[in-house]
């Protein structure tokens, strides 16, 4: 019996192409792990209505060829960033960054300055941040991942994700405080459109699948508590090059090999509050591409973006009537929320930033348990003044970038 091909010998190699209809440069190929993934040719049938004599139907044609695709992942940092900025339409950025000063205190619930400004510095709430300078009795406030919950101009709020506390300390030592990595959202103007060629390699039966002029549509992430954070990612595309017996990506780069998230090492944080009491989490972001048919070609030509729209669901247990109320009166809430790839002080961590959802359902559900409140809500661009959101729907922290 001839070789059959195994889903544990395939390989996923995508490339970033330098421009639509240009197939990615061979040595731009990078390994993707996966929990499953396909990448598909479809197109629509469409069926003679003509009644024949013999009455049997007698002719089914196909429309446009498109290709889809999708990656079900793991959540981690590094691994699908550039995906991730592709689907934001904004490459991956520096983050906020407070020089050394001596005007800077610890305090309780965070860090205050007596001079400058933390918000023209570009913190912003949602982030992770990492301080460094404070000496003996507060030197164990340096070298921790602080997730940062409210930014004024002259304090930022929030606790560090190991559940350490901040060792109150006056001013007068030497200290900065910057936000590791990078981060990327959707940007109000100036709008980048990345195109990826995609390979599914079966090395086994030596056949070897190559999708051209891939679009990024959706990114599907979902947390809980006891099992680790998925990551899946949706793709639109125009066509697939014949089926060859050599490998396009020839030497694609190594597999990320970044830590995994779980809800045990991760934080929520609703309306600058951090929850704990939350049972899980998802977003979704939907890029809304679709592939549009044309005459006189097998393959379709043309492809399109849609405005980027956010929704989830959280869901918390039941203490009081505050995310009921948020439902029924409509209240508009920001939501950050924070995943370590360990319990290190330092482990890598990626954070979700949305200025302004709205809860569109809050529903309690009943047993012999701890009563849970599920909350679906949409993730809508920030229109405020407060400058401690970004101009956005949803930014992303990558602290490994």
């Amino acid at each position: 019996m001839a070789a059959t091909a195994n889903g544990i010998n395939t390989l996923l190699v995508l490339g970033k192409q330098t421009a639509e209809g240009a197939k990615a440069p061979v040595g731009a190929g990078q390994l993707y792990p996966r929990v499953t993934s396909s990448f598909d040719t479809e197109a629509d049938k469409y069926s003679s209505n003509e009644i024949d004599p013999s009455q049997q139907q007698g002719d089914t044609r196909l429309g446009n060829f498109r290709v889809t695709g999708d990656i079900k992942g793991e959540a981690s940092c590094g691994t699908y960033s550039v995906l991730m900025a592709a689907l934001m339409r904004r490459d991956w950025t520096v983050a906020g960054a407070t020089a050394a000063a001596i005007t800077i205190a610890a305090v309780a619930d965070g860090f205050t300055r007596a001079a400058g400004s933390f918000l023209a510095d570009g913190h912003r709430a949602g982030t992770v941040v990492r301080v460094t300078g404070f000496t003996a009795p507060a030197a164990a406030n340096n070298g921790r991942n602080f997730f940062v919950t409210a930014v004024t101009a002259l304090k930022i709020t929030g606790q560090y994700l190991d559940g350490s506390a901040v060792v109150a300390k006056a001013a007068g030592d030497s200290v900065a405080i910057a936000a590791p990595g990078k981060r990327t959202f959707t940007p109000l103007t100036g709008h980048t459109t990345d195109w990826f060629t995609a390979e599914i390699q079966q090395p086994d039966v030596v056949v070897h699948r190559t999708f051209v002029d891939q679009l990024v549509s959706k990114m599907d992430m979902a947390v809980q508590p006891n099992g680790l954070t998925s990551c899946d990612f949706t793709f639109m595309g125009k066509r697939e090059d014949a089926t060859t017996a050599a490998a396009y990506f020839t030497t694609p780069a190594a597999t990320p090999t970044g830590g995994k998230f779980s809800g045990a090492t991760a934080m929520l944080s609703v309306n600058g509050i951090p929850s704990q009491i939350c049972t899980g989490m998802s977003v979704s972001l939907d890029g809304q591409v679709k592939i549009d048919p044309v005459l006189g070609t097998k393959y379709a030509t043309a492809a399109s973006r849609g405005k980027v729209i956010g929704s989830g669901q959280f869901t918390v247990l039941m203490q009081d009537a505050a995310y009921l109320d948020y439902f029924k009166t409509e209240t508009e809430v920001s939501l950050a929320y924070a995943m370590a790839a360990s319990n290190a002080a330092l482990a890598d961590v990626m954070a979700l930033q949305m200025g302004r959802i709205k809860i569109t359902s809050a529903k309690v559900d009943d047993g012999e348990k701890n009563k849970i409140i599920t909350c679906q809500f949409d993730v809508l661009r920030y229109k405020g003044s407060d400058a401690q959101h970004e101009g956005t729907t949803l930014a992303i922290q990558d602290t490994t970038l």
